[in-house]
């Protein structure tokens, strides 16, 4: 009976199943079938400021987009969607629900709008998701994008002394305590690189530098000298990697990009006709034109 009673509360907007809470809308399941999802700012004329429990479960989503009206999500909201990527949120989502993402393996790209420039949410976010995260940021003046690699947690009993010790593998956990609740700590972010040298796949620091120095937001020369480095070390299986990835916009980058050389140039553009890859090739020649053109002629002044 009083499951009944509750259910008279619900009601349904489209592909939306709801209730209202003291003027406001609160989610309570996702009825349809789309692969990219929007949930809307308001139902009614009433805005929409939480997304409930399980709201979300095992749908087959891939990418889902929350308001900047939504401030609470619930427990298991999107546990089981095997198939999620993307989600897009705001900093005025400052309430998560344990396990929101739970099983939500595919999930590697957040997308957040500061606002308020709190980080509350992400902080929140990434400490439930071990898997690399793109993490891309806006706010009023400008954008910005940082990756945290993986990381897995092993448990190993010792029974004489009746504990169980934690073992923490990869750098992606010490690349989380990097963002407080108020800010990114882009120093102590740029610190980690040395240890995710030691220990993460070549890909995921390829991700790491690519991100910091396309945006450089508070990068220090030091560091900047390092991830330049590490790119240059392994110019040739980079620019093999993001081939076979089609990263064309990132390769264009690397080709206007002022730390690579002429000789780098030389072999990317040999690269790019080995691969055939034809459109990419003619861009590159015009800015290899542009950049490198002088430095072939011979100067002669007479003094």
């Amino acid at each position: 009976m009083m499951k009944r009673e509750e259910n008279r509360k619900w009601k349904e907007s489209g592909c939306w199943k709801y209730e209202e809470k003291e003027n406001t809308i609160s989610i309570i399941e996702y009825l349809g079938e789309e692969e990219v999802v929007r949930v809307p700012e308001a139902i009614d004329e009433k805005e929409i400021k939480e997304v409930g429990k399980y709201a979300f479960y095992k749908k087959n989503i891939k990418e889902l987009s929350l308001p900047k009206t939504v401030d609470t999500i619930g427990s298991h909201m999107c546990y089981e969607c095997r198939q999620l990527k993307k989600i897009e949120i705001s900093d005025y989502l400052v309430e998560i629900g344990d396990g929101a993402f739970k099983n939500c393996r595919q999930l590697s790209e957040i997308e957040i709008f500061i606002y308020q420039g709190r980080y509350t949410c992400l902080k929140n976010l990434l400490s439930e998701m071990s898997q690399q995260v793109l993490c891309k940021f806006h706010d009023k003046e400008r954008y910005m994008e940082l990756v945290f690699p993986a990381y897995t947690h092993n448990y190993q009993e010792n029974t004489m002394a009746r504990i169980i010790n934690q073992e923490t593998y990869g750098a992606g956990a010490h690349y989380r305590e990097a963002i407080t609740k108020e800010k990114i700590l882009y120093k102590e972010y740029d610190s980690r690189f040395y240890l995710a040298e030691n220990v993460e796949q070549i890909e995921a620091l390829y991700e790491i530098a690519l991100a910091r120095l396309r945006y450089p937001v508070e990068l220090l020369e030091k560091d900047k000298e390092r991830y330049v480095s590490f790119l240059k070390k392994n110019w040739v299986s980079l620019l093999q990697w993001l081939l076979k990835a089609q990263r064309s916009e990132v390769i264009l980058w690397l080709g206007n990009y002022e730390e690579i050389t002429e000789e780098q140039m030389k072999q990317l553009l040999n690269l790019l006709q080995q691969e055939e890859e034809l459109e990419l090739l003619s861009q590159l020649m015009e800015v290899n034109q542009r950049r490198f053109s002088s430095s072939n002629k011979k100067k002669s002044f007479v003094l």
